[in-house]
């Protein structure tokens, strides 16, 4: 509808390392949430787990299957973070982690 095309390879490819981390590593519920606030598109991951990811790490081994999310997030984002949430509707605890893309100007 926002004719975003020059974000939605880097769009799917961050959301789906973060929903992948959520459905991988947290019980219950999860949720996605897109905001368009021209020029920056944000996308938000909420799980229940209270875990904010681990710091960046140098890449993992060229064999491994896992362990490369927090390097894509970082380097494919303009701007990413997360927080612990505090009780909502569906109980105590849980996390947003986000990510931002810029349009070019």
């Amino acid at each position: 509808a926002h004719e975003l095309t020059e974000l939605s390879y880097r769009a799917e490819l961050l959301t789906s390392e973060l929903t992948t981390n959520s459905v991988r590593h947290a019980q219950g519920h999860a949720g996605v949430r897109l905001q368009w606030r021209h020029p920056v598109l944000r996308v938000s991951v909420w799980d229940l787990s209270p875990d904010l990811p681990k710091p960046y790490r140098p890449a993992v081994g060229a064999e491994a299957e896992a362990g490369r999310g927090m390097a894509i997030l970082e380097l494919v984002a303009d701007r990413w973070g997360g927080c612990a949430i505090g009780e909502g509707e569906l109980g105590s605890g849980g996390k947003t982690i986000w990510f931002e893309l810029a349009l070019a100007t």
